[in-house]
């Protein structure tokens, strides 16, 4: 059983306004990317850049609000949801 996921919504001055689950998991690619890339050696070349990207990223964007869920509570099991549709199937 997939998820939904509610998307951002653009406005016409540029703003960009992410709301509920979004948020979360904009949050968590960011928090998890970034622990990624610092428990590698990413100190040179692109790794470096792009380590230094993510953390600008979080915090031009601030803390989130609360306790941030797992990327499992985000998105769902889907090794669950592989059997659940296999299930249905036959």
């Amino acid at each position: 059983m997939q998820k939904l996921m509610l998307k951002a919504v653009c406005h016409a001055n540029g703003d960009l306004v992410v709301y509920g689950d979004a948020k979360a998991l904009l949050f968590r690619a960011l928090q998890d990317m970034q622990a990624h890339l610092e428990s590698q050696d990413a100190q040179a070349g692109d790794g470096a850049d792009l380590l230094r990207t993510v953390s600008v990223a979080r915090d031009v964007l601030g803390a989130f609000d609360g306790t941030l869920p797992t990327a499992r509570e985000l998105l769902g099991d889907p090794r669950r949801e592989l059997v659940a549709r296999n299930l249905l199937k036959g």
